[in-house]
C-alpha cells in the first residue's frame, strides 16, 4: 500500500521532488471505518520534511456499519478549517476510486495530542487539566453549532448523507422525517424481542417532541473517545462521518449516555461552570433542560443504534460472517438499558 499512498499524495504535493512512506500500521478501534496511521517524508517543495498521516477505508460494502461518504467527510473538514477555528485535521484528499486502496478512501493529517481521555478523570495523571480541556471542548462544541450551516455546507451535503429520506428544511420536517427512517428500519434490525425497546422508544420520542430550537451542524459522534488533548486544549475534534444537519441537543445527549458507558465525568465540568450543560448553556442562551438532555439522549442514540443493530442483525442471519459485529453487541446491550431507564419502565432503577 506504500507505493498507492505516496502516489495519491504526489497529487497533493504537486512540487515534491519525492515522497516516501514510512510506518504504516492500522489503528485499534472505531467499528465504522479502518484506519492506519503512517509517516511521509517529503523530498523538496513548499511542504518538504516530515508529516504525520492518516488513512481511512471504508470497510467492504457488504460489512459497512455506517454508510457515509469519504468525499462529503473530505469537504466538510475542508470547510470547517476555512470557516472556523475548530481545531481538526487537514485533508488532504479522497479518493472514491476504490482500485486505488482496495475501497473508497481519504487521508488526513494526524494530529498532535493524547487520545487517552481517561488520563483527564480517577486520578488519572492529568486529573489537573480536566476543567480547562473540557471547558475548551465545549467551547468548540459551541461555535460549530453556532456556525452557519450555509457556510459549512453550501451544497446541501450534510442535509441527508446516508441518503435515507431526511429533510432538514425545517426543525419539524427534520425530527418527522428522522422518526420515519427510525420506525421504517424497524424490521431490518428486529432480530431478538428485546429489540421492542427500540421500536417503543421510536414511538414515545414521536409522540412527546420537546421545543423547537435552530438546527444546526452536529458532529454526530460526540463522545469522550473523539477528541484528543494537549497543556490544558483540545488539540483536535475527531471522527467527522457522521456528521450531519440535526438539532444540537443531539450531540449533548450522545455525550451524556457515553459519558455513562466510558466511565468518564466530561459532563460533571468545567466544575466552577456548574458542569457541560450549564456552560453550553451559558454561552449559547439555550436554557436547555435535564429533561430536554435525557430525551436527546434517547433520540441521538437511535441514530447511532438503527445502523449498528442493522449490522448486527445481518451477522445473526449470516449474511456474512463478520466477527466486529457480535462484539457490537457488548456496546448496544447497555445501550438498551439505558433506553429503558429514560422509558421509566416499572422496576427499572433510574
Amino acid at each position: 500500500m506504500d507505493e498507492q499512498l505516496a502516489s495519491t499524495l504526489a497529487s497533493v504535493f504537486i512540487d515534491a521532488e519525492g515522497i516516501h512512506v514510512r510506518g504504516l500500521a492500522a489503528l485499534p478501534g472505531g467499528f465504522s471505518r479502518e484506519t492506519f496511521a503512517f509517516d511521509i517524508e517529503v523530498q523538496g517543495g513548499e511542504h518538504a520534511g516530515e508529516l504525520p498521516m492518516i488513512l481511512r477505508k471504508d470497510p467492504p460494502a457488504a460489512v459497512a456499519i455506517l454508510e457515509t461518504s469519504r468525499l462529503v467527510e473530505h469537504n466538510l473538514l475542508e470547510s470547517l478549517r476555512a470557516n472556523t477555528s475548530i481545531p481538526i485535521s487537514r485533508s488532504y484528499c479522497a479518493e472514491m476510486n476504490p482500485d486505488v486502496f482496495g475501497e473508497r478512501a481519504m487521508i488526513i493529517q494526524r494530529m498532535p495530542g493524547n487520545g487517552q481521555t481517561s488520563d483527564l478523570f480517577h486520578d488519572g495523571p492529568d486529573t489537573d487539566q480536566v476543567d480547562d480541556v473540557v471547558r475548551h471542548l465545549c467551547e468548540i462544541m459551541v461555535e460549530l453549532h453556532e456556525t452557519s450551516i450555509d457556510t459549512i455546507d453550501p451544497h446541501g451535503e450534510l442535509a441527508d448523507p446516508r441518503g435515507v429520506g431526511i429533510d432538514a428544511s425545517s426543525w419539524d420536517a427534520y425530527m418527522d422525517t428522522t422518526f420515519e427512517y427510525y420506525i421504517d428500519s424497524y424490521p431490518t434490525l428486529e432480530f431478538d424481542p428485546m429489540m421492542l425497546t427500540l421500536l417503543d422508544s421510536f414511538l414515545s420520542l414521536r409522540r412527546n417532541k420537546p421545543r423547537p430550537v435552530p438546527l444546526s451542524i452536529v458532529h454526530g459522534d460526540f463522545n469522550p473517545a473523539n477528541f484528543l488533548y494537549e497543556d490544558g486544549k483540545v488539540t483536535a475534534l475527531i471522527d467527522w462521518e457522521n456528521t450531519r444537519i440535526g438539532d444540537p441537543r443531539e450531540d449533548l445527549g450522545w455525550m451524556a449516555l457515553m459519558d455513562v458507558l466510558s466511565n468518564s465525568q466530561v459532563m460533571s465540568h468545567p466544575v466552577d461552570e456548574g458542569g457541560f450543560l450549564a456552560y453550553y448553556n451559558k454561552l449559547r442562551g439555550l436554557d436547555i433542560t435535564p429533561e430536554e438532555l435525557g430525551y436527546f439522549t434517547l433520540f441521538g442514540t437511535a441514530n447511532i443504534a438503527v445502523p449498528v443493530n442493522a449490522a448486527i442483525a445481518r451477522r445473526t442471519r449470516k449474511e456474512h460472517m463478520e466477527f466486529l459485529h457480535l462484539y457490537l453487541v457488548q456496546s448496544q446491550a447497555p445501550a438498551l438499558m439505558s433506553f429503558i431507564s429514560l422509558l421509566d419502565y416499572p422496576g427499572v432503577p433510574a
